[in-house]
């Protein structure tokens, strides 16, 4: 049996009270280093220390821990230094481990309160704790899967957060193709976003007007760990997807000395996991990034699959690169405050993917319909993870649009084209449910679909309150923009239809007649 959680941290963080109260909550055993230690000795530490020195007792100290991650089930909190011993760290990769953190000042102070002794500390206590975080953070930054922060308020606060976080279910979704990644699906995800942004050097957030609260969160709890981070405000939506914008992002990144060894934490909808994205891609020729999206549409579509881009006068999406995150963090319950047209835009997405990949995706959709607007849904949580296992097996096999990543395109010809005729007014989810007609209209009237697939497509959009055709564009504008497609060649166009659920291909250079019934399937004439 292995332990649920081992926390670390510097002297004085709170270990073993908050891990004391998280086992007492969960009814499981608690156990702490310092008492394992006496235990296989039946010598105090400071005896130990002053006897045999540190250097012996890290070695019993590790032989302890190590002893207990094979036999003990519960909660176990390490001593501050349990870390430096390389066996110790060894055991504890692939463990569930809780770093909990505060400022040096209040580590101190907390120290010299104390009536645990504690020989490594002499005179000055808060000058001894900075140059022990000097040489512990890196340790616990690379052992951590989550960070929690402990302040004056009372160690309860911690303990909430720590149960939080334990008692919200998860699923892991992993990459298997170049630069492979992991995207976390669950709710209340901030320590473990955290904890991940502290393996860098320095840490850049790029946020919307409507994310600024999340990012400063994130920024004062990198602080606590003296790690240097700046934000990065854009435009809202599609207007921070500009070449300016970008231009003022390079700027940001130098004036902050933000290096190879940093990170590009997107934090927002797709525009600004794109935008992120491709800033990460091109700063320095490369850093890390983290996409952190906190839209529906986000987490099944732009935050996943590695296309970072910004727009330019001659479309969307022109200007980008084929990057890979190092993680993205799908926290649902940032779905709390998402609009209601914010949800349908998702769902265009997600739906899509039912139709390309997954049928179960629209069983689902059947069966609950917009109960599924909810971030606590069971339902959306499976949908959502079946939407984005789609993608990811998609892009693994093709992570730079070569062959088979084009299915993804479906319903997107037409999309991008009553974007661009709207100034992005239209939204990216309700363009795509009109295209997805489109093609699939395309796909029926050339006999390449069975008869009624085109009302499949409309029922199925139209389920969640999506419009399934578009009255505020000419044809001969949306032809022109759709000219510029990506998938254009030799200036004719291509389409991807589907022959059935999940039976994808090709339709080249429709005629004119094809298309003039495709338009009138969504109501341009």
């Amino acid at each position: 049996m292995q332990p649920k959680v081992i926390f670390i941290g510097m002297p004085g963080a709170g270990k073993s009270t908050v891990g004391r109260l998280v086992a007492r909550r969960l009814g499981v055993a608690f156990r702490d280093s310092d008492t394992l230690v006496r235990e296989k000795t039946g010598r105090s530490i400071a005896e130990i220390f002053a006897t045999a020195g540190e250097k012996e007792f890290r070695r019993i100290e590790s032989q302890a821990i190590i002893s207990a991650l094979t036999d003990f089930s519960g909660i176990l909190s390490l001593g501050g230094g349990a870390i430096l011993n390389p066996d110790t760290r060894a055991a504890l990769q692939g463990q569930r481990v809780f770093l909990i953190d505060a400022a040096d000042q209040v580590l101190a102070a907390r120290v010299q309160k104390s009536r645990t002794p504690r020989p490594i500390f002499t005179t000055n206590a808060e000058a001894e704790m900075q140059k022990l975080r000097r040489e512990r953070m890196q340790y616990y930054r690379d052992l951590a899967t989550c960070t929690f922060f402990s302040d004056s308020r009372p160690a309860a606060f911690v303990v909430e957060k720590v149960l939080e976080t334990l008692q919200s279910p998860q699923q892991v979704l992993s990459s298997a193709g170049v630069n492979p990644y992991e995207v976390i699906i669950g709710r209340n995800l901030q320590a473990q976003i955290t904890a991940h942004g502290q393996k860098y050097a320095a840490a850049l957030v790029v946020h919307s007007p409507d994310t600024a609260r999340s990012a400063e969160r994130i920024r004062e709890a990198l602080l606590v760990g003296a790690q240097p981070t700046a934000l990065w405000e854009v435009p809202r939506g599609e207007a921070a997807k500009d070449i300016s914008t970008l231009l003022q992002g390079w700027e940001l990144a130098g004036s902050n000395h933000l290096g190879r060894d940093g990170v590009v934490i997107s934090l927002g909808g797709g525009s600004v996991t794109d935008l992120g994205g491709f800033f990460a891609a091109t700063w320095l020729r490369g850093v890390a990034n983290i996409n952190v999206p906190t839209t529906l549409l986000g987490m099944v579509d732009a935050a996943i699959g590695g296309k970072t881009a910004i727009n330019t006068e001659s479309g969307k999406n022109l200007v980008g690169s084929f990057t890979n995150p190092r993680r993205v963090y799908c926290d649902l319950a940032t779905l709390d405050s998402l609009p209601h047209a914010e949800w349908k835009s998702g769902m265009g997405e997600i739906i899509k993917c039912g139709f390309i990949a997954d049928r179960h995706i629209l069983e689902l959709l059947a069966a609950h319909g917009t109960n599924l607007f909810t971030s606590t849904s069971p339902a959306l949580a499976e949908m959502v993870g079946a939407a984005i296992k789609v993608k990811l097996q998609i892009v693994d096999a093709d992570l730079q649009e070569k062959g088979g990543r084009i299915v993804l395109n479906y319903g997107h010809t037409l999309a991008h084209a009553l974007e661009k005729a709207t100034s992005y007014n239209c939204r990216h989810g309700e363009a795509v449910a009109i295209g997805c007609v489109f093609a699939a209209a395309l796909a029926e009237l050339s006999g390449i679909a069975p008869s009624g697939f085109t009302e499949l497509h409309r029922d199925a959009f139209a389920a969640v309150g999506l419009p399934v055709s578009y009255k505020g564009a000419r044809k001969e504008e949306l032809l022109s923009f759709m000219q510029v497609d990506k998938k254009v060649r030799h200036q004719q166009l291509r389409f991807v239809v589907l022959g059935d659920i999940g039976k994808p291909r090709i339709l080249e250079n429709p005629d004119s007649a094809l298309l003039d019934g495709a338009f009138q399937a969504i109501g341009i004439a």
